[in-house]
């Protein structure tokens, strides 16, 4: 369960910063989207920043 958690964390903070930003910008159709991208792209660098640990 805990796998999951982590697993969602990057999307969840990339989310929440998108409708922040959006709600202030009064465009919140863009930047859901691009925080979305932005919680993709925190996992990615999450997970492969812990694989080259494990390999070290």
């Amino acid at each position: 369960m805990k796998t999951n958690i982590k697993n969602y964390s990057g999307i969840t903070l990339g989310l929440l910063i998108g409708v922040i930003i959006g709600i202030a910008q009064n465009n919140i159709g863009l930047w859901v989207s691009l925080g979305l991208a932005i919680g993709v792209a925190i996992d990615y660098t999450r997970r492969h920043e812990t694989s080259r640990n494990k390999e070290n």
